[in-house]
């Protein structure tokens, strides 16, 4: 930011800078008279003649940034005694200055006062230093809304988006919260925050200061047109509430400014129709999505997808009707899973065209693509080009038939979702749709022992696992009115936490948790509490820390019973905070309970089991006793049998097991064999279906090199032949 420049000073002309000392000449204001119009003529006759004079100097080219250079100690320019200099000719005006004749006398300026500042510099530095000195907002109290006070509020917001002080006035804003709240009470957090949601003016200005700390001022001015996009925004609640809803640490802010200014460029009215959809596509879009290209053997690759175009599709088809939901009315959160579609525009208007399905029925475009066994066994491509219509003509296994779905749907409006993952039959592909407006299903072609699916997420990366998706369905997480109260109070915590209010911030994170149990937002705020509560301690295991992390986890177990995999913090508390400071004894019967759970609650997820388990060997082995080697094998040779009947289950416990036994020879053949058995045991079916003897074949290979590893080459071999039998016998049958 350019700092303000004083005003200059008068300047006293000098004739004596240039011929020979004389007392400064001395203009007085005079009235008016025959005497001052002489004195007049006299001063422009002076003035003409200097001109003249001036004229005789060399020739020079004087930069107004060498006028104004700084001067050391205040005393003036020397500059050396005349020489002859070729001047040379430059096209820009900061060509090398000539020296005159003489010496110039030049008033001493301080390096602030250089600066020749702008109109538009000095706008900015005026609204900053008011925004440091103006009187706060008043947000709560029986002044509060009067009308010279809406006034300055709409004033203040004008010029902070005129000048892009998008940060001076959330400081601003802060400044103004704070004094409304004074000192919170933490026994009355509850109550008094239900009431502050009531209060408009407090609301919306409590809604500005959460935006603008998301979206710093650079990144809002880093596209010129944000302004005008940003100025409607903080005067709009809900616009301000899906943002905060749908905005990740992990998104590219700068560029989710920009994306959406050009949308809103586009036209104004129409962006706040679509205002989710844009937003959706800011944080899709701020990554580069390159389309799945049509033919492999393309001489150039596609050009990644252009959010302005894929916006403006989408708004042009629901404005002729041609959609199968009011994207206008879904969440930004939704419309992430529908803009995200990984194809070119024709396909979507083909499926426009083509797709003919009701939205709660779309689970049978799963299984309009005839399933072609040629291409699972022998990797068969028989497609021109990897379009919708030649998938739909030729068909496809189980990838191809998720990809036609999912993304025939996106083009449709409906929030859809691409999964894969292990099975009991293999690896496999299924898809996640949302066919009602409050109900997500993934069983569209799913199979039994889908144990823990997942799906790229196109807004931060990563993964998004079928287990979150279930949470989607929970009532708390349909209803508006539950997720506004949870994260009101998660918003809360962060200005509270922002102006030192510490005990406060802990307690709104604690109420949030209590509002929004199956949100996993909350659990993550709360866990970063306890976590930094016990790094201040000086006794992090003492019993009241200890009380509070068992106390967490058993309240995350709980609530995630039937569904464990979101239980992951409930884990990582155990293993940081809990079992450091518990007896052995008492954690190997947790983890051992914690097992039975998961098979009895939700059998599918046996891989969670086998965690379990390799964190019970950890436990055994930090220990340093020496029989841990033994109590592991033992513990996982019981435990194959026990959970074994998951093939993902049994994969996980076998890996584990050898990477315990493979560094002492003798332990490392007793683990190949106890897998061995294990697998015949509670595996091996026989079966002729070419998956489920695919995915037996594989635990065979793996066995083989359980053996190798061992130094047992003979056993590895004779494996090796059987599983070579079962899989040759398993295509004859398939084909």
């Amino acid at each position: 930011m350019k700092r303000p420049v004083p005003p200059a000073k008068p300047r006293i002309v000098r004739p004596s800078s240039f011929h020979g000392t004389q007392a400064p000449i001395i203009v007085r204001k005079q009235k008016k008279s025959s005497g001052s119009l002489i004195a007049l003529l006299v001063l422009l006759t002076v003035g003409t003649w200097m001109g003249y004079e001036l004229t005789k100097l060399p020739k020079q080219v004087v930069t107004e940034k060498a006028a104004t250079a700084p001067v050391n100690s205040g005393k003036s320019l020397e500059t050396p005694p005349k020489k002859e200099v070729a001047v040379k000719e430059t096209p820009t005006p900061s060509a090398a200055i000539a020296a005159p004749d003489k010496p110039l006398d030049l008033p001493v300026v301080p390096a602030e006062e250089s600066h020749i500042s702008t109109e538009a510099d000095q706008q900015v530095s005026a609204i900053v230093a008011r925004l440091k000195t103006e009187p706060l907002l008043i947000l709560l109290g029986g002044n509060v809304g009067i009308s010279h006070e809406v006034a300055r509020d709409n004033e203040l917001l004008t010029k902070t988006a005129g000048a892009g002080a998008w940060d001076e006035y959330r400081d601003f804003l802060s400044r103004s919260l704070a004094s409304a709240l004074g000192t919170v009470d933490v026994k009355s957090l509850r109550v008094r925050g239900n009431v502050l949601w009531k209060k408009p003016i407090f609301y919306e200005a409590f809604l500005r200061w959460n935006l603008l700390e998301r979206f710093s001022a650079k990144q809002i001015e880093h596209n010129r047109y944000a302004k005008d996009l940003f100025t409607w925004m903080l005067t709009n609640p809900e616009a301000m509430e899906e943002t905060l809803l749908t905005v990740q640490p992990g998104d590219d802010k700068e560029r989710v400014a920009s994306i959406m200014a050009d949308a809103w460029l586009a036209n104004p009215e129409k962006a706040k129709k679509y205002f989710n959809l844009m937003l959706a596509c800011g944080v899709v879009f701020d990554k580069e999505i390159t389309p799945q290209p049509l033919q492999e053997s393309a001489s150039s690759a596609p050009q990644p997808i252009n959010p302005q175009q894929r916006y403006l599709w989408y708004v042009e088809k629901s404005e002729r009707g041609k959609l199968a939901t009011s994207i206008n009315r879904l969440t930004a959160r939704d419309l992430v899973w529908v803009i995200c579609a990984p194809v070119e525009a024709s396909e979507l208007d083909w499926a426009v065209d083509k797709m003919q399905l009701n939205r709660s029925k779309w689970e049978s475009s799963y299984y309009m693509i005839e399933y072609l066994m040629e291409r699972a066994v022998k990797g068969l491509n028989p497609y021109k080009e990897y379009s919708f219509a030649e998938i739909l003509k030729e068909g496809g296994i189980c990838g191809d038939q998720s990809y036609f779905c999912v993304n025939t749907a996106r083009a449709l409006g409906i929030p859809a979702i691409g999964i894969s993952g292990e099975t009991d039959s293999g690896g496999h592909a299924w898809a996640a749709v949302k066919i009602k407006d409050d109900e997500w299903t993934t069983q569209i072609g799913r199979i039994s022992g889908s144990s823990n699916g997942n799906a790229d997420n196109p807004q931060v990366g990563g993964q998004t696992s079928e287990q979150e998706i279930w949470l989607w369905n929970d009532r708390a997480q349909q209803s508006r009115l539950t997720t506004l109260e949870a994260f009101r109070f998660l918003w809360l915590a962060d200005l509270l936490g922002s102006i030192n209010q510490t005990a406060a911030a802990d307690e709104s994170v604690r109420i949030a948790n209590l509002l929004g149990r199956t949100f996993l937002e909350t659990w993550v705020k709360l866990e970063q509490v306890l976590a930094r509560k016990t790094k201040a301690s000086s006794e992090p295991g003492a019993p009241a820390i200890l009380e509070i992390w068992t106390a967490f986890v058993a309240d995350m177990r709980k609530e995630f019973k039937e569904n464990p995999r979101m239980a992951i913090l409930a884990t990582k508390a155990e293993v940081e905070h809990i079992f450091p400071f518990m007896g052995e004894g008492d954690a190997r019967r947790t983890l051992s309970r914690e097992r039975r759970n998961i098979k009895r609650n939700s059998g599918e997820q046996m891989d969670l089991a086998a965690d379990a388990l390799k964190r019970e060997a950890d436990l055994i082995l930090s220990k340093g006793s020496p029989g841990a080697t033994k109590e592991i094998s033992q513990l996982y040779d019981r435990a194959l049998r026990d959970y074994g009947g998951s093939i993902t289950g049994f994969k996980k416990m076998a890996e584990d097991y050898f990477a315990f036994a493979q560094k002492e020879p003798e332990s490392s053949r007793k683990a190949a064999r106890d897998i061995e058995l294990a697998f015949y045991r509670v595996v091996e079916s026989g079966s002729k279906d070419y998956f489920r003897a695919g995915v037996e074949a594989s635990i065979y290979k793996m066995i083989c090199g359980y053996y190798r590893t061992a130094g047992d080459e003979a056993k590895a071999a004779k494996l090796e032949k059987r599983h070579t039998r079962l899989m040759k016998r398993a295509e004859r049958g398939a084909l």
